[in-house]
């Protein structure tokens, strides 16, 4: 399943509990590897260790076999990284959601239901592709695909979701709004990075960095990752400023997007 980057990113309002948001979303070729059989009860492991309740995959199974009866061992190679706002536990879980449909187990419906209950962009991690996405990120509209790369870095701090959140709340901010971003009006943004810059300093200077080499750049998520696009006659030249440039972060890489957010091996 392939990681998720949030192009621009604009709180819009609280339901139930959550914030509502207005994303421009896609997936990208890189991501993590989910081997999965069935069992006798759910089992999920992550890098090998085993995983609980908390784990956004091991809920996802759960949901699947109450729908199915059908138990689910998963096994996860973690390819995105932690804390960097790329939805790799969301896209772990639309990964099971996903193959929960695609072998039967449940409805398209019913894993759609499902999803929501178990998160956060898991609906938009069951399907990818470039999308506006709206609400606790499941309300969905496709975008027209961009001839592009986008180059990812990230630090080795993780910046944590809930916290970031809290600091935003704490002292909102609002952009000029995704529909002026898509037309060209206003430059990508992404509003929680002041609440992320607090808790995990480091990204405000990733970002200059970043802008600096490519002339663009935004954090992806509640952080910490920051990305830039690139056009597809700059790639050879991405590529060298992120070996020679970005060697002492923990993660920097040049991904193409994606259709999808699954691939079957």
């Amino acid at each position: 399943m392939y990681a998720k980057l949030n192009l621009a990113l604009e709180i819009t309002g609280a339901e139930g509990g959550y914030h509502t948001l207005d994303m421009i979303n896609c997936t990208v070729g890189a991501g993590d590897a989910l081997a999965v059989s069935f069992a006798e009860k759910t089992t999920v492991f992550m890098d090998g260790a085993l995983c609980g309740g908390e784990n956004t995959a091991f809920r996802a199974a759960e949901k699947i076999r109450e729908a199915s009866g059908r138990a689910l061992r998963a096994e996860i190679d973690k390819g995105i990284p932690f804390g960097a706002g790329m939805g790799g536990s969301s896209a772990d879980a639309g990964a099971l959601f996903r193959y929960a449909v695609d072998r039967g187990l449940m409805s398209e419906g019913d894993a759609v239901a499902a999803a929501a209950q178990v998160g956060s962009d898991v609906i938009y991690m069951m399907r990818g592709g470039w999308k506006r996405a709206k609400g606790r990120g499941g309300e969905l509209s496709p975008l027209p695909s961009a001839d592009c790369a986008v180059a990812v870095v990230r630090r080795e701090c993780g910046a944590s979701t809930a916290e970031v959140y809290r600091r935003y709340d704490l002292s909102p901010t609002h952009g000029a709004g995704i529909d002026a971003v898509l037309s060209g009006a206003a430059d990508r943004y992404n509003v929680l990075e002041p609440a992320a810059i607090s808790f995990c300093p480091g990204i405000d200077d990733l970002k200059r960095r970043m802008y600096d080499a490519f002339g663009d750049a935004v954090m992806t998520g509640s952080g910490s990752a920051v990305c830039a696009m690139i056009p597809l006659n700059e790639t050879e030249r991405a590529e060298r400023l992120l070996r020679d440039g970005f060697g002492d972060c923990g993660y920097a890489r040049l991904l193409f997007p994606k259709d999808d957010s699954v691939e079957y091996i």
